[in-house]
C-alpha cells in the first residue's frame, strides 16, 4: 500500500506474577521482570496499561521500544490503542542492558524476551490469551517482525501458537530478509509494516524486497504501508537526530519527527489491532 504524501538482549526473561489492578489506564502498573537464565539473573522491568473501557478479559499488546529505549513514540500511539479496549505492555528492555548502538546485544537474542512477555500476559485473568499482538519500533519492529517466523515461535514457545497479530514500524528489513530463507515460514498471524522511502536503514528497498520475499516464498502477503519523503523515527515527535548506529547504511542514522506521516499510521495501525485483536 503506498500513502502518497510529502514529505536486541540473550536471556529468556519471565514477569513476576502480579494480577491486573484497575485504576486510571493511564498511570499504568509497573512490572518487574526476572530473567529465566540464571547465569545471567538480569532484571528489568515494563509497565501495564489497562484499558479503562474494557469489558471482560481484554486483548493487549506487547509494545517493545527502539535502541533508544522508551520514549515519545510509545506515548504517540498509547491512548488511542486503549481507547480500542485494548491493554498495553510496554516493555524497557534498555535499562541496565546496553547504553546505545554500539553496545546494542543481536535483534534475535531479544526474541525469548518477547515471547516470554506473551506466556505471561497469557496468565492474567484480565487478558484473552488468545487475542495478544506485538508492535515495535526500529529495533522493537526487528523483533516484531522476527516473532513471526515460525523457527523462533517454535524454540520458545514450542506447541503453543505465537503472537496473534504484529505490527512493526521501520523494522530494518534489510537484515530480515536473509532469514526468510531459514525461518521454516510464518506463523500465519496477520502483520502490517511501516516505513518511509527515506530511511537511514534502507527500508525504502527492503521492505518491498520483504513482501515480495514473503509472498513468492510462502504465499504470505504482508500489508504494507509506504510515505514518501518519511525518515526513520517518523512518528518520534522530538527535534531531527543525527546519530551512528552499524546498522544503518553508511553507519549513520538519522530520525526526523513527520506529523502528517505519523498521524495516518496511528489511525491505520489502531486499525489494525481493532480489527485483528479486539474483532471490531
Amino acid at each position: 500500500m503506498r500513502i502518497l504524501r510529502g514529505p536486541c538482549l540473550i536471556f529468556a526473561l519471565c514477569f513476576t506474577p502480579l494480577e491486573l489492578v484497575a485504576g486510571p489506564a493511564q498511570s499504568g502498573t509497573p512490572v518487574p521482570i526476572t530473567s529465566l537464565d540464571t547465569n545471567h539473573p538480569l532484571q528489568a522491568s515494563g509497565t501495564l496499561y489497562l484499558p479503562a473501557k474494557a469489558v471482560g478479559p481484554a486483548p493487549a499488546i506487547v509494545l517493545v521500544h527502539g535502541t533508544m529505549g522508551i520514549d515519545a513514540r510509545g506515548a504517540f500511539y498509547r491512548e488511542a490503542i486503549l481507547d480500542e479496549g485494548i491493554a498495553i505492555l510496554e516493555v524497557d528492555f534498555k535499562t541496565g542492558i546496553y547504553h546505545s548502538p554500539q553496545d546494542r546485544p543481536a535483534i534475535d537474542s531479544y526474541l525469548p524476551l518477547a515471547f516470554a512477555a506473551l506466556k505471561d500476559l497469557r496468565k492474567r485473568a484480565g487478558i484473552d490469551p488468545s487475542r495478544i499482538g506485538i508492535m515495535g519500533f526500529s529495533m522493537g519492529g526487528g523483533i516484531t517482525v522476527r516473532a513471526a517466523l515460525e523457527n523462533h515461535r517454535k524454540a520458545w514457545m514450542r506447541d503453543e501458537k505465537g503472537f496473534a497479530a504484529h505490527a512493526a514500524f521501520y523494522p530494518v528489513c534489510r537484515y530480515i530478509n536473509p532469514k526468510v530463507e531459514q525461518s521454516g515460514g510464518l506463523s500465519g498471524a496477520p502483520m502490517i509494516i511501516f516505513y518511509g522511502t527515506e530511511d537511514s536503514y534502507g527500508e525504502g528497498n527492503y521492505v518491498p524486497e520483504f513482501k515480495k520475499l514473503l509472498l513468492k516464498k510462502f504465499s504470505f502477503d504482508v500489508t504494507t504501508v509506504e510515505y514518501p519523503g518519511a525518515a526513520h523515527g517518523f512518528n518520534r515527535d522530538a527535534a531531527p537526530l543525527s546519530y551512528s548506529d552499524p546498522a544503518a547504511m553508511g553507519g549513520k542514522g538519522f530520525m526526523a519527527w513527520n506529523p502528517e506521516a505519523a498521524s495516518d499510521s496511528r489511525t491505520r495501525v489502531v486499525a489494525f489491532l481493532r480489527e485483528k485483536l479486539a474483532g471490531k
